[in-house]
């Protein structure tokens, strides 16, 4: 392997983290929640944000980078039940609905 070839596979491998990290950004109404970039807003209210987002699904859940990125930005699982998940962080709690082509975040309260 050329010394070329080797420095572009560590570029990648150390951008690759990166651009998974900023393919997402925080719900403008359940704050400090992680929305994927790529997700459409359909609906906002008070206490609902409903997206349009192509990986999401109810036969397979939710992508494992996207309950990955829940995780790391603090989030804790607190029980599931069917296509909704229950997440909760600081004393607040976020209802996350995933249906196909379909995205909802939701108040528990």
């Amino acid at each position: 392997m050329t010394k070329k070839a080797k420095i572009s596979i560590i570029v990648i491998l150390i951008l690759m983290p990166v651009i998974f990290l900023l393919s997402y950004e925080e719900s403008e109404t359940f704050e400090g929640f992680p929305v994927p970039k790529m997700a459409v807003l359909t609906k906002s209210q008070s206490d609902l944000e409903a997206y349009e987002w192509g990986p999401a699904s109810e036969e397979n859940g939710l992508p494992l980078r996207y309950m990955a990125i829940i995780r790391l930005w603090g989030w804790d699982k607190k029980e599931q039940e069917g296509a909704l998940t229950t997440y909760e962080k600081d004393g607040r709690e976020v209802e996350l609905l995933s249906q196909t082509d379909y995205l909802g975040l939701s108040s528990s309260e």
